[in-house]
């Protein structure tokens, strides 16, 4: 009966405590926050970690053990089901930081996701013993994960050698995502997943967010992305929960595609460097991401391939956004095609108060936007490190920019900064 449930139900979370509790990693590190390869940030911003040893981590709080589902072991056949029933895979990508899995574990456990809808699998690089252990205990045995692994090839040190000096850990992670997308697509039948990395938190709203970027991905051909990062998303250059816009731009960390897209990309996919592969022009065919304003995810791990690059400056800073937002209840059209999203960011910078780069401090603080024309060569100079934005750019595209414009929060105040040919005609 009931009660007899309710006591099966606490024999069961006193026996997961103690597996959890026998698994706490001593933490003496001070918080880490940071950026590893392919994260959209650099070339050098991996997630997964192939050479160093394991990373001692800030201690966290615990999720209670009465927050995690109960559910029987998860199979490739329950994943099949779930496929079958439009599920969308969480794909986790680790390698042998079981400290840092535990804290991104932490964050996604924490939002509740319902296994029947966001079944986790988690993707491990090679056979590092303390993260099989770790995995296999708390998140198997528990019934929350489907675990997999990825045999290193013979072959990527002689592949490496073809790109210098330093790049067999992003061969190695090449691999190893086209691996978990292999897996997750052609062998378990999803038709949409999303891709995160062991060393990254998320926000409240995360999978509500996704799910209601994905009947925009399946509709529209010029989307071929949804991510959960902004580059550009410091504290204080963001302001609106509720913002989201394309971009040519492609983010990653934390990131879904449809299996439309895999099936057009596998047959070549990357060597190394698999972000910058997902910039190419080439296989980015003048489609568009969607992205937030205010990041849903964000990197901690700045110990990795990369060397936390970039991380103290610029990664430690950007917001993760803490606010449930009720995104069934979004008007969301204005996203719908390119042509709806031409209309509507158009139509902001048109309603825009022209200023310049040396004016704008002293136009900041009204109720209404404003908008400063730049020419890109004077972009990395001069406009982003006035803003603080990033400087760089990926095959002719600045990060988190669409037909060249740039948007952001200064002191208060809405910014569209925006090239001479789009919109055009503004003057």
């Amino acid at each position: 009966g009931l009660l007899a449930d309710l006591a099966t139900l606490r024999e069961r979370n006193a026996e997961l405590e103690g597996k959890v509790k026998a698994l706490e990693v001593p933490t003496t590190a001070a918080a880490g926050l940071a950026l590893r390869g392919a994260k959209g940030l650099a070339p050098q911003s991996q997630a997964v970690v192939v050479t160093e040893p394991p990373v001692a981590e800030p201690p966290v709080a615990e999720l209670p053990v009465a927050e995690l589902p109960v559910a029987g072991v998860v199979t490739e056949e329950s994943l099949r089901s779930a496929a079958s029933r439009g599920a969308i895979a969480l794909v986790m990508i680790v390698c042998k930081r079981p400290a840092y899995l535990r804290r991104t574990m932490q964050s996604v456990l924490a939002t509740k996701p319902n296994p029947e809808e966001i079944p986790i699998v988690i993707s491990q690089d090679s056979f590092d013993s303390e993260m099989t252990e770790t995995v296999q205990a708390a998140y198997v045995s528990t019934g929350i994960a489907f675990h997999m692994h990825h045999t290193h090839d013979p072959n990527a040190p002689a592949l490496a050698k073809q790109f210098g000096a330093g790049a067999l850990g992003y061969v190695r992670i090449a691999q190893h995502f086209g691996f978990a997308i292999r897996r997750v697509f052609d062998d378990f039948g999803f038709e949409q997943a999303i891709f995160l990395e062991e060393d990254m938190e998320i926000a409240p709203d995360f999978f509500d967010y996704f799910r209601a970027m994905l009947p925009l991905l399946r509709s529209d051909p010029q989307l071929f992305c949804v991510s959960a990062w902004n580059d550009n998303g410091l504290s204080n250059l963001v302001s609106d929960p509720m913002a989201v816009y394309r971009t040519d731009f492609f983010p990653g960390l934390g990131w879904m595609m449809e299996k439309s897209l895999w099936n057009e990309l596998g047959d070549r996919w990357s060597q190394w460097y698999w972000d910058e592969f997902m910039r190419r022009k080439d296989v980015r065919k003048g489609r568009q991401c969607i992205r937030p304003e205010i990041s849903r995810s964000f990197t901690f791990g700045s110990e990795g391939t990369s060397g936390g690059q970039f991380f103290e400056e610029h990664l430690s800073l950007i917001r993760l956004n803490d606010v449930q937002v009720n995104w069934t209840s979004q008007d969301l059209h204005y996203l719908s095609s390119e042509e709806a999203f031409d209309a509507y960011l158009s139509g902001l910078i048109r309603e825009a108060a022209k200023v310049t780069l040396d004016s704008v401090d002293d136009s900041v603080g009204g109720t209404q936007a404003l908008r400063i024309e730049y020419e890109d060569r004077d972009f990395p100079r001069g406009v982003a490190p006035k803003f603080g934005l990033m400087t760089d750019e990926k095959e002719g595209i600045r990060r988190m920019s669409y037909r060249g414009v740039i948007i952001f929060t200064w002191k208060g105040t809405r910014i569209f900064l925006h090239t001479p040919s789009w919109p055009g005609d503004l003057d």
